[in-house]
């Protein structure tokens, strides 16, 4: 696909992409890069209802278009929009709430954790070929937490998802358009949870702390069976959207949850497998790594060097994780809500200049925020952020 040649300020010499591609190969491009997580954040800023903003895909268009055109520009389009409910509950398994469906109009889509994956649920993974596994397995699991399907026999639900997943494709589509005609890099052809990190949330915190001690060895041997099913259908569905980036969801890998040593042992082989399987078919694997992974950082860098996105949301010290792995990893983070919020427009300001500094030396480094750009976030803050890669992001030559 003919990437677009806009520049997105009269400074740069580079495009957005191209930018894009140089950070992850931790070149020096022409300046930083910035990336904007508005999914949350949109409807509050353009005054629109979230029930609406949800439910209705022009609401959602026209509300995060009002957002850029009101606080842009900025080189990436992080594109969290599940205009397919169903599609969206498959990539992260939750129970997701709605405002207007099961939470008030204005509320954000929440998720609501209870157990609905059983110990005996390994062994049924185990007797699984590695042909879809993750695929059959996610789809066996969707009626316990997914009203979409409960009830639905087999047919009917594949039928379901193929119909929910085109529906979702095709609005991706219509939506990157507009991106790349203002010249932004799309982040994601694909994303969903990871298998450890699935279980983990299926199984709930405390049985799955106790699985830990109780069954190490399935969770390994069950996450290592989804991996390559995993890794394929996250490679097929990104080459059909024409974005060679996956985004693979770790949220409970963190030693918020988890031991080095858990990590190393348990985890760290299926994410390995994933990683290098996205890798060997020329796409950039995107760790979205929530919670504090300092002491998982050495194992980490046994992953191939230059290739990987490590994005980071505020629990991590970015500035020691750069130390510890920059010169392996493109570092992307790592303003944190709590400053976007409750901040003044110099205290963002500072705060990106020191990361562009610090983290951006050299290259390898994408500014964002740290996860979510919440709901609350002052426009003013969020163009403190905006402005300060085009005041302090342009590298020398």
């Amino acid at each position: 696909m003919n990437q677009p040649k806009k520049k997105i300020y009269e400074k740069d010499q580079m495009t957005a992409e191209e930018r894009l591609q140089a950070v992850i190969k931790l070149e020096k491009p022409d300046r930083v890069p910035l990336s904007m997580m508005l999914y949350n954040y949109s409807p509050f800023h353009a005054n629109v209802k979230a029930s609406d903003y949800v439910h209705k895909p022009r609401v959602y268009l026209k509300a995060i278009r009002q957002v850029y055109e009101d606080l842009g520009p900025w080189d990436i389009y992080y594109n969290i929009n599940p205009v397919s409910k169903l599609t969206y509950s498959f990539a992260i398994m939750m129970w997701l709430l709605y405002p207007g469906d099961d939470l008030p109009e204005n509320a954000m889509t929440q998720i609501e954790e209870f157990e609905y994956m059983k110990p005996e649920d390994y062994d049924r993974i185990l007797k699984m070929n590695f042909h879809r596994a993750d695929t059959i397995f996610r789809a066996r699991m969707l009626p316990r937490f997914c009203k979409d399907v409960e009830g639905l026999g087999s047919i009917r639900l594949w039928y379901r998802l193929a119909r929910e997943l085109l529906k979702q494709r095709l609005f991706w589509s219509k939506d990157q358009r507009w991106w790349r005609k203002q010249g932004l890099a799309i982040q994601i052809g694909f994303q969903a949870e990871m298998p450890f990190d699935l279980f983990s949330m299926a199984r709930t915190v405390v049985p799955f702390s106790l699985d830990l001690f109780q069954r190490p060895e399935k969770i390994r041997r069950a996450a290592m069976r989804l991996a390559p099913s995993f890794a394929e259908s996250s490679i097929q569905i990104s080459r059909s959207v024409g974005v060679p980036r996956v985004q693979c969801y770790c949220h409970r890998t963190s030693n918020s949850f988890i031991s080095p040593r858990q990590f190393e042992d348990l985890a760290f082989p299926s994410m390995e497998e994933i990683v290098c399987r996205i890798i060997d078919a020329d796409m950039t694997p995107i760790l979205h790594c929530d919670g504090d992974w300092i002491k998982n950082l050495k194992v980490l860098r046994r992953l191939p060097a230059k290739k990987i996105i490590l994005q980071l949301d505020g629990l991590t010290d970015i500035f020691r994780a750069k130390d510890e792995i920059g010169d392996r990893m493109c570092l992307f983070g790592d303003v944190s809500a709590e400053k976007l919020a409750m901040g003044s427009p110099p205290e963002v300001e500072e705060y990106c200049h020191r990361l562009i500094e610090e983290v951006g030396r050299g290259g390898g480094f994408i500014l964002a925020a740290g996860c979510e750009i919440p709901y609350n976030a002052k426009p003013e803050n969020l163009r403190a952020m905006v402005k300060s890669v085009y005041q302090y992001g342009y590298y020398q030559a």
